[in-house]
């Protein structure tokens, strides 16, 4: 029998760590000048993909984070910028 997963636990991450952030917007380069403004630090930016009818770009934005509060505000911050539509 295969055993369940209990989906309420909650992941332990090790910090300091590098944390990935995927970020999706209309035009790719208010969307890295967003992400750049937002991190105002050493981050990794790097085309992900566009969408199909290229209304859309994503990237992938590395940062490091050095705690559970500092990554969640990275992304609540990503995610509250007009020029990203939305961060995974």
């Amino acid at each position: 029998m295969k055993e369940l997963k209990d989906f309420n636990q909650k992941v332990h991450i090790e910090y300091p760590t590098i944390w990935r952030y995927k970020v999706i917007g209309e035009d790719a380069q208010k969307t890295r000048k967003a992400i750049e403004s937002v991190t105002k630090r050493p981050t990794t930016i790097t085309f992900s993909k566009q969408s199909n009818r290229g209304k859309y770009q994503s990237f992938n934005a590395d940062i490091m984070v050095h705690s559970e509060e500092e990554r969640e505000q990275i992304y609540r911050d990503l995610k509250g910028h007009k020029d990203i539509k939305m961060v995974l």
